[in-house]
């Protein structure tokens, strides 16, 4: 029989091979299934990683290929979520501790720090005896702060250490605006104006 027909009856019957002498079929990298990838947090951080005392803080998080995660201190179990934000209530500055744990691998953990420092001032109000006035009349001024450690009034160049209440008088010969700063022991601050109208 010629070569020629030789060669179409073994594709008739489907017997060709391949040049290199082997029938079977090229190995492939099967891809890796989400249920034994290792896990992996793709974030983690907080909203305010300086925070003052009394505020809130949200921790926010992601991960993948993980069946449990939890958040430490305290310990509390957490749902393997793409993104979700949690709030937490530190006493102090604190290290918290995200772990994700899979079907593939180790686990994965990370960490961050949030800074817990003083309460912010705030002005609560400032009153004044009279919002009208005559020239030379006597105005009372006072101011009521939380959380402040001094407290100013300008133009009258009145000062208070280290207090959360304050008040102090002037006789405006002309129309006034006093300016009222209160200092927390951070070093932030609160402002507020009042008017005094002389007639």
């Amino acid at each position: 029989m010629q070569p020629q027909a030789l060669l179409l009856a073994a594709v008739a019957a489907g017997t060709l091979v391949s040049c290199s002498g082997s029938n079977k079929p090229a190995a492939s990298a099967a891809p890796q299934s989400p249920a034994t990838a290792p896990p992996r947090i793709t974030q983690f951080y907080a909203t305010a990683p300086k925070l003052a005392r009394g505020e809130k803080e949200l921790i926010c998080y992601g991960v993948e290929n993980a069946k449990t995660v939890h958040l430490e201190p305290p310990r509390q179990e957490l749902s393997a979520a793409l993104a979700r934000c949690v709030e937490v209530n530190p006493t102090g500055t604190t290290t918290y501790k995200l772990t994700a744990e899979g079907d593939g691998g180790p686990p994965a953990s990370q960490e961050l720090t949030v800074s817990l420092g003083p309460a912010h001032v705030k002005i609560v109000d400032v009153t004044v005896s009279a919002l009208s006035v005559k020239p030379g009349d006597l105005v009372n001024i006072c101011v009521h702060a939380q959380n402040a450690a001094a407290i100013e009034i300008t133009p009258l160049h009145f000062h208070a250490a280290s207090r959360t209440e304050a008040c102090t008088t002037d006789s405006p010969r002309k129309t006034t605006t006093y300016s009222v700063t209160a200092t927390g022991p951070g070093g932030d601050q609160d402002h507020e104006h009042v008017t005094v109208k002389v007639q």
